[in-house]
């Protein structure tokens, strides 16, 4: 047995036993939290579809992009053949219930409902969904006594769109995602400008200028010397996450309308050449970088070392792409690019900030590195749960790896929004709003940073610590009444809501099991009462009543502290900061 199979076979072991499932459902969880880079706990509780009718889907993670999202869909085969009959009828069952709104009344749907009703929550919302097929299977394309492997993966597999991922690809993964969180292997690039063509007796490929400690120099260069940056540090680190790890977003592929139009231009050599106009370029900063006092045999070079594309991940994944398919395609194309050289932290996050124009939606790479959780993580590790802050890092924690609690933290601070800033559905309705509002809040000026500004005296850290142990409970109890009552598939956040109110006055009572489910059985019922009350008016008057609608309202909130009699607090931060 290989080192692979051995790896894998590992972990579907101690899946399996960690959450009581076969072999098979341990390689849903197992081959999803790879492609998603997230916990097995986060795939377990939120994106497998449990139980036998699922509609031939296995997983569905809605990922929010802003204006609009993309739907992952997940089919997985523990097998090592990868069989035509299969991956049709895995794109028929996707196409029969959310392309065609399953007009031909598909049977055996009823646990893929939830998904459903959110998916229609988010279209009548007016959010365009865009989607994104795997399929994952146990086995390898290129394994010789499976022939029908490699051709249905040349016939199937398209990047992007419907993706065939076997377990080489998976053990890669994860191995790319061990080796992201280690420490950045140094590397030194050396980028060319390309001179001026209007005065050609002064070469003026580049114009430099200091401010104090920094150092900046604005040029341009062929999109080949930037494609080759990125070879450069593939080669190094085995993965280019490095060079983007201060980005505030992540790659929106090739559908989202601007990038679609950027290879649209890209492929038009009429076009092309204006690309240097048509794009604001690329921002650099890197620990160190050497100007020349003159050109070298006609041309400057500038070495830089550890450069860091901090704005332009988009133009320069989409380049990138582009030359993966056909290198001379991009020749004669060219990108600006402003280097900056400068290791103030701040000052980085700052001009990071401040060219990224478009909406941020990456908080979470950018909090992760933030004190508070550097605290946090501390604290949860000290009660042997590992406190994920970055993508891929489940996978080389050692006390994730133990198969311990694990979560990602951005779960944790979306429920600790849900319970102690009392906005539940806020919360259920964007994780990046939350995590803008609480990248926000480490700066000085938000009402917010007493508790995340990295204090190490804040009450955030056991705030946090108690917001994971009402969401487990939650989690836990999902599945003894989820069968009974539809709403408990939809509701994580305001139960969650609904627990730490009961318990407010006595937050210590978080630790007692006897008490927290009963504050949990408490909650139940009041929004079992509410949502009884709501289906009736609905009825009433004719509507359909949607719940993933519902607990996305204010009024899911209102409505629980009605019944409940709950008066919200008129000056809930000055109080959270003394809990």
């Amino acid at each position: 047995m290989s080192n692979q199979e051995l790896f894998i076979s590992g972990y579907l072991d101690k899946i399996a036993t960690k959450f009581n499932i076969n072999k098979d459902d341990a390689f849903e969880v197992f081959s999803i939290a790879a492609v998603l880079e997230t916990t097995f706990e986060d795939i377990y509780n939120n994106v497998i579809i449990k139980g036998s009718q699922d509609g031939g889907i296995d997983g569905i993670y809605f990922l929010e992009q802003g204006d609009y999202y993309v739907m992952h869909v997940f089919q997985c085969k523990n097998s090592p053949s990868l069989k035509q009959n299969a991956i049709d009828k895995f794109r028929s069952d996707y196409d029969d219930i959310f392309i065609n709104g399953n007009r031909v009344q598909k049977p055996n749907i009823e646990d893929l409902k939830p998904k459903i009703d959110e998916y229609k929550q988010l279209s009548a919302s007016g959010y365009i969904i865009e989607y994104k097929l795997y399929f994952l299977y146990n086995g390898l394309n290129n394994d010789a006594t499976k022939s029908g492997n490699i051709q249905n993966f040349d016939s199937y597999h398209k990047e992007g769109h419907f993706e065939i991922w076997d377990s080489k690809n998976l053990y890669q993964k994860i191995s790319s995602l061990i080796k992201s969180q280690n420490r950045r292997e140094n590397i030194k690039y050396s980028f060319t400008p390309v001179n001026s063509n209007i005065a050609l007796s002064d070469n003026q490929a580049l114009y430099s200028f200091s401010i104090q400690n920094i150092r900046a120099a604005n040029f341009r260069i062929s999109a080949i010397d930037l494609c080759q940056l990125i070879e450069v540090e593939k080669q190094a680190n085995a993965t280019y996450d490095f060079l983007f790890s201060d980005n505030i977003r992540g790659f929106l592929g090739l559908r989202v309308r601007a990038n679609k139009k950027m290879q649209l231009t890209l492929n038009n050599s009429e076009e092309a050449i204006y690309f240097p106009f048509l794009n604001n370029g690329i921002t650099i900063i890197c620990d160190k970088l050497t100007l020349p006092n003159s050109p070298q045999n006609g041309e400057y070079v500038i070495p830089a070392f550890n450069p860091v594309i901090v704005n332009g991940l988009q133009t320069t994944r989409v380049i990138y792409e582009q030359y993966q398919k056909q290198p001379s395609s991009i020749e004669n194309i060219f990108v600006n690019v402003r280097l900056y050289e400068s290791d103030d932290s701040d000052l980085v996050d700052k001009i990071t900030d401040a060219t990224n124009t478009q909406t941020p939606i990456n908080f979470r790479d950018k909090v992760s590195n933030k004190d508070f959780n550097t605290y946090t993580k501390e604290l949860f590790e000290l009660d042997n749960i590992a406190y994920i802050t970055k993508r891929g890092e489940a996978f080389s924690n050692q006390l994730s790896r133990e198969m311990n609690d694990t979560v990602n933290s951005d779960t944790v601070l979306k429920f600790w929004y849900a319970c102690y800033f009392e906005k539940p559905e806020m919360a259920k309705n964007s994780i990046a709003r939350v995590l803008e509002e609480i990248y926000d809040a480490t700066n000085t000026e938000s009402p917010l940073s007493k508790l995340f500004s990295g204090d190490k005296h804040s009450v955030i850290y056991l705030q946090l610590l108690r917001t994971y142990k009402i969401y487990k409970k939650v989690q836990q109890q999902k599945y003894l009444y989820k069968k009974d009552e539809q709403f408990v598939v939809h509701a994580d956040e305001l139960l969650s809501y609904g627990v730490y109110k009961i318990l407010e006055q006595n937050l210590a009572a978080i630790e007692d099991d006897l008490k927290l489910n009963s504050a949990y059985d408490e909650a139940f019922k009041v929004i079992k009462n509410t949502i009884e009350t709501d289906i009736k008016r609905h009825t009433k008057a004719g509507k359909a009543f949607s719940f993933s609608s519902y607990f996305k309202r204010p009024k899911c909130r209102d409505d629980y502290n009605l019944k409940a009699n709950i008066i919200e607090s008129e000056c809930l931060i000055e109080e959270l900061i003394k809990k």
